[in-house]
């Protein structure tokens, strides 16, 4: 952590990213490193693949999240990211090394592949906004209620609530001391979680009426088309952001849960859930992909009949 620190602070221009189809850890770790360093006097530009959720429009430092391709090449000191397991992952146009000659990262995903100069990736925290908390504490930078807010909503996201067998007693003492910052757990609740739009439901019910389950794999998934997306007005942020893969893994006797969905021309979207005894991250490295032992995913070039015949080989042979 101590090289992370001094890698950030011996920068004076750094871009970071949020990585592809960002989430509430990815923006909130982000932005917090982001908003800390500019305090130390620091240039920082906050570069996005893709469109910020509507969930997260309450963030601060949101509005000030440029696109990828507005970003200058050869323009920074240091590439710093937060939360991407891998350079694919973070959607710039061009090699991270075209726009600075070096690369920091910290991450808590376990298939993170050390692609910078320094690394500091620790999977056994809940969430990335854990790792955060810790640097900024090494930049000596005080968390008052905005850094705490975007720590809380990485935190809180990234557990499901603190629901999911990664929260640790660390992880709840981070919280009670986010809490003591003056972070409302309602209302950060109501903002990201019941704000949805009408074409997000829709696409809800056609992704449960898809519903396929197999009980001989231990498995039950979702098939979401092109046309589901278009018939309902709902985009790829939508099943994101309502976490329906994790509908199919509520069900008793599944031990692994998926969603397909589409996600380009050719391209197919795999999201996998696990309820421990199956390692999806294992599964979806298999695939190119990766991710935790019970959250993974990964992206299948073909059709969406050709991916559900992957991912029902991909579990026959798990």
């Amino acid at each position: 952590m101590r090289d992370v620190a001094e890698a950030l602070q011996s920068a004076g221009r750094i871009v970071m990213s949020l990585h592809r189809q960002p989430d509430g850890d990815s923006i909130g770790s982000t932005l917090a490193v982001a908003i800390a360093l500019r305090r130390l006097g620091h240039e920082v530009t906050v570069a996005s693949p893709d469109p910020v959720p509507r969930a997260y429009d309450f963030l601060p430092g949101v509005d000030g999240i440029v696109p990828w391709p507005s970003v200058s090449l050869g323009a920074f000191d240091l590439v710093a990211l937060a939360d991407c397991a891998d350079e694919g992952r973070v959607g710039a146009p061009e090699p991270l090394r075209s726009y600075a000659p070096r690369i920091v990262q910290v991450d808590h995903h376990p298939t993170n592949r050390r692609f910078g100069d320094v690394n500091f990736v620790d999977p056994g925290a809940a969430a990335s906004a854990e790792i955060v908390h810790r640097l900024l504490e090494q930049l000596g930078v005080t968390v008052d209620r905005d850094l705490a807010l975007l720590l809380y909503v990485g935190l809180e996201t990234d557990t499901g609530g603190f629901r999911y067998a990664s929260t640790t007693p660390g992880s709840l003492r981070l919280a009670a001391r986010l809490l003591d910052a003056g972070i409302d757990p309602g209302e950060v609740s109501e903002l990201v979680y019941e704000r949805q739009p009408v074409e997000a439901l829709r696409l809800l019910g056609t992704a449960l009426a898809s519903l396929r389950v197999r009980r001989d794999l231990s498995l039950a998934y979702f098939v979401l088309g092109e046309e589901d997306f278009a018939r309902c007005g709902a985009t790829a942020q939508d099943a994101e952001t309502l976490g329906i893969v994790d509908y199919a893994r509520r069900l008793d006797g599944i031990e692994v849960a998926a969603l397909l969905r589409h996600d380009g021309p050719g391209e197919v979207k795999l999201s996998l859930r696990s309820k421990g005894g199956v390692d999806v991250a294992e599964l979806a490295a298999r695939l190119g992909g990766g991710g935790h032992v019970r959250a993974a995913g990964a992206t299948i070039f073909g059709s969406l009949p050709e991916a559900e015949q992957a991912l029902l080989g991909l579990i026959a042979g798990a």
